[in-house]
């Protein structure tokens, strides 16, 4: 098959008022956990209707002030924050080989509410547990593929999972010993440009057709 890659989306720097940074730059440049004020945020619970605010709140933890904007016109913001590493009960937070778990938040320019978030995870105890809470949340997934990339020789499994109007996208790089990474988008459907995102992001070479499998079957 076509070689699976990861591409990073190119971004362009605005003014807003949350801490940003690009998918490269994993370690010091990633938002820092700040003075807790409330705890309580699990993003299985999340909507697609909160202000990226309220999210803050909820995990307890303030932004720092920079900014960054994707080509779609997303505002995004990235974190390591154990406040926000939680999903359906299963702690995230973690790392493997100084890279650190972590979660990217993208939201609309107007009004700052949520649209898509992503987490990649790289440390091997919640690698093996993820899925599992996802189905535990989900049910069974619509669409499973496992893929070769045929120049590397690394296997990958891909699966979808549709609810409503709620998409999750799930990459996995597998080796020998199990899930070597995973990478979750989770989005509304009615925004058909996280389409091309995936896309772009390397999560699968034809991620339309993946997902309209799944929406088929919901």
């Amino acid at each position: 098959m076509k070689k699976i890659a990861f591409f990073i989306l190119l971004s362009v720097i605005t003014p807003v008022c949350f801490s940003k940074n690009n998918d490269v730059d994993i370690g010091s440049n990633a938002i820092q956990s700040s003075n807790p004020v409330s705890v309580g945020l699990d993003l299985a619970n999340l909507t697609f209707k909160e202000s990226i605010q309220s999210i803050y709140k909820l995990a307890g933890i303030d932004a720092v002030s920079s900014g960054e904007k994707t080509l779609f016109g997303y505002e995004r913001t990235e974190s390591s924050s154990p406040g926000f590493l939680n999903y359906n009960g299963l702690a995230l937070a973690g790392e493997f080989e100084d890279m650190k778990n972590k979660i990217v938040f993208h939201f609309s320019e107007d009004g700052e509410v949520l649209s898509m978030y992503e987490l990649r995870i790289y440390s091997q105890s919640q690698n093996s547990q993820f899925a599992g809470a996802i189905q535990k949340k989900m049910g069974a997934p619509s669409v499973t593929k496992l893929s070769t990339d045929d120049e590397s020789g690394v296997n990958f499994k891909q699966t979808v999972w549709a609810k409503g109007d709620v998409v999750y996208f799930l990459l996995q790089e597998l080796d020998k010993t199990g899930i070597k990474t995973s990478n979750l988008a989770v989005f509304e459907n009615s925004d058909k440009n996280f389409y091309k995102l995936l896309g772009q992001k390397g999560y699968a070479i034809d991620p339309t057709s993946l997902i309209n499998e799944a929406l088929k079957l919901r």
